[in-house]
């Protein structure tokens, strides 16, 4: 169980930054690992090629950072991309600098990211170098792990467990889950944990998810102690321990 806040923050090359971006991403949870050789990828000698480097989740999902131009110019971007069974999805762009620089430039760049997890959920979340998350962020991802059942959501402006679970497991690629049997009420003075879990439902299954509960309403991004455990609220209804 997992929870990491944290800032990538280095004076050199682009290639120094985004490697110390990889080493801290995949070091926050073993189950991600970076696909890319990131000294090749920096090294390619064309012109017009695109620096792209590849997360894998679980292999349940990847996460691509894809460079904004070619090689050979001067960016401050990165784009940032799922992809899910095989398809890319709707990406974000990720500024690590206020103004341009060129790969080879020695400058200060900067990433956040935030990475919330236990045994069967990750949540992640992105943001430029000026914002301070969970406050600001501009894209986030939540995936939840079984043997033989892995979904992933992914949203741009609103915490993932709001969106639709697309299926990524062999048997079943595809299928839509939503979170649903949310039971909601007011809170009073203090946060009571409701003993069931949430339920990721299709139309034709129903999936209990665990280490995953419903609460009483509470601020989105919070951590909360409870009975001597650690949660952290993904949305006003929603905790994953951590």
């Amino acid at each position: 169980m997992s929870y990491v806040n944290k800032t990538v923050s280095i004076n050199g090359t682009e290639k120094d930054f985004i490697k110390a971006f990889a080493n801290e991403l995949t070091s926050a949870d073993s189950r991600i690992t970076c696909e890319t050789d990131i000294d090749a990828e920096f090294a390619n000698e064309d012109s017009s090629h695109i620096i792209t480097i590849i997360f894998d989740v679980s292999n349940c999902y990847k996460i691509k950072l894809i460079r904004a131009v070619a090689i050979n110019r001067a960016t401050y971007q990165y784009n940032i991309q799922t992809v899910i069974n095989n398809v890319d999805k709707s990406s974000a762009v990720l500024f690590f600098s206020s103004a341009t620089k060129f790969v080879t430039d020695i400058a200060t760049r900067t990433f956040n990211f935030m990475l919330i997890s236990n045994d069967n959920t990750v949540v992640m979340l992105f943001g430029d170098y000026n914002q301070s998350l969970p406050n600001v962020y501009k894209y986030n991802l939540m995936s939840y792990h079984e043997q033989d059942f892995n979904v992933i959501a992914y949203n741009l402006n609103s915490i993932a467990s709001k969106a639709e679970y697309i299926r990524t497991d062999e048997n079943h690629q595809g299928e839509i889950y939503k979170i649903t049997n949310r039971l909601l009420y007011s809170r009073d003075e203090n946060v009571e944990m409701i003993e069931s879990k949430p339920l990721m439902q299709n139309n034709v299954a129903v999936h209990d998810m665990k280490s995953v509960y419903d609460c009483s309403n509470v601020l989105a991004g919070n951590i909360l102690s409870f009975e001597d455990n650690r949660y952290f609220s993904i949305d006003t209804n929603t905790l994953i321990k951590i």
